[in-house]
């Protein structure tokens, strides 16, 4: 039997480039027109914001409601087929909201993936982690993929349901970092941590390599602090300008690949 692909988020690389949500300044964020942007880019990765419907599906859908008119309905109290109708407006004109499979059956193992898991009210966390777990394997992106979340609960599901997928822990707060031979109860069992572009200091760059964690700052525009993360060697950058990200990134002197 063929032993299974290993992550490839698993693995040391230098400083990968993300795109947020896509390539956002070129097309509404999280739409396959601004993942096509990144992918123009040559981006290393896109990263991707899912929620559920009412019917269990994982779409790509950043806020937890959806504005219509003067109403703001739950991306949750739609099913599959009503979400998919929408068409709705933005500042790069009309755009659909994509489903999960959408984007998989799209790029296949062309693209990696940041796939970030949003937390609603009342949301099946066992539902969400198989299906993203069942699309990842269907498409076969499972070794491309790694699934992060604020929702220590759901990164837990997620690494019980498939335990080949990379899990990730995002934060915008400071969080105490496991250490060695401590218990670390509250800390969730993940390869990877993705902090806030700004928690993102040395001190934490340092906990988190002797913890065994790869580093995933985010959303890193500007071109300085871009530069100080590809000097530090993160294992990604997270960042709304992929196509200037890649340019600083192939200026830039190549650090030794941190993590694995």
């Amino acid at each position: 039997m063929t032993e299974p692909a290993r992550s490839e988020w698993r693995e040391p690389h230098g400083t990968w480039i993300v795109g947020h949500r896509g390539a956002p300044r070129r097309a509404h964020e999280n739409t396959i027109e601004s993942f096509d942007w990144a992918e123009s880019f040559g981006v290393d990765a896109v990263e991707l914001d899912v929620r559920q419907t009412r019917d269990g599906e994982a779409v790509v859908f950043h806020d937890e409601e959806v504005v219509l008119g003067n109403q703001r309905v739950p991306v949750r109290s739609f099913t599959t087929r009503e979400i998919g109708r929408l068409q709705l407006p933005s500042e790069h004109g009309e755009y659909g909201v994509p489903r999960l499979q959408d984007v998989f059956h799209r790029y296949g193992p062309a693209l990696r993936y940041v796939v970030e898991v949003k937390s609603s009210p009342n949301y099946d966390r066992g539902v969400m982690a198989r299906r993203i777990a069942g699309l990842a394997t269907e498409y076969g992106v499972v070794p491309r993929c790694i699934v992060v979340s604020f929702d220590v609960e759901f990164l837990k599901k997620i690494r019980e349901v498939e335990p080949r997928l990379a899990t990730g822990y995002l934060f915008d707060h400071p969080v105490a970092l496991p250490e060695a031979g401590k218990l670390t109860p509250l800390f969730p069992h993940v390869d990877a941590i993705g902090p806030a572009r700004e928690l993102a200091t040395p001190a934490l760059l340092e906990h988190a390599a002797a913890a065994g964690l790869t580093v995933h700052p985010w959303t890193v525009n500007e071109p300085e602090e871009i530069r100080r993360f590809l000097s530090a060697g993160v294992a990604s950058i997270t960042t709304d300008e992929p196509d200037a990200a890649r340019t600083l990134r192939d200026e830039a002197p190549s650090p030794a690949p941190i993590g694995g």
